[in-house]
């Protein structure tokens, strides 16, 4: 069974996103063990005072030996089939966990981009962080799928 972190900062709040959460969540739980880690935003502080101390509390999160992958708008377009190509050595050869990170409203620091692997953008249209999660989940259980060669894909 594979392994992987999701790091995001705040909660869900809003029922449709939690239930299709669940709904990827299940379908992943045969072959992907997925720890979630919500960190608390900080809406006291403004513009980059703000990523600074979310992306801290993300990093808290984040093994030295986890493969960090950053989500984020200048990141690196994927189609489902390149995708599925790019997360497999994640999973089957991992040095430690792999970890992807999406930021709060403001998105990520310079200093965690630094530190991240790979930065994956899910689009080129920006979308609240609770949809990016969604999106993500999706595509995980989209890729494990391909990487099966199994028909959800097509």
């Amino acid at each position: 069974m594979y392994r992987l972190k999701i790091i995001a900062v705040g909660r869900i709040k809003k029922n449709y996103y939690l239930e299709a959460i669940a709904h990827y969540s299940k379908m992943l739980r045969p072959v992907v063990r997925i720890d979630v880690h919500n960190v608390k935003d900080c809406p006291q502080a403004e513009g980059a005072e703000r990523k600074r101390h979310e992306s801290e509390r993300i990093l808290e999160k984040v093994g030295p030996r986890d493969t960090l992958v950053a989500l984020h708008e200048a990141g690196r377009l994927f189609t489902s089939v390149e995708f599925a190509s790019f997360l497999r050595p994640l999973l089957e050869t991992p040095s430690g966990d792999c970890c992807f990170v999406i930021g709060g409203a403001l998105g990520l620091s310079p200093e965690l981009l630094a530190r991240s692997n790979h930065q994956l953008s899910l689009s080129p249209l920006t979308m609240p962080h609770e949809l990016a999660q969604v999106v993500l989940y999706e595509q995980l259980f989209r890729a494990t799928t391909i990487m099966a060669g199994r028909t959800y894909h097509y």
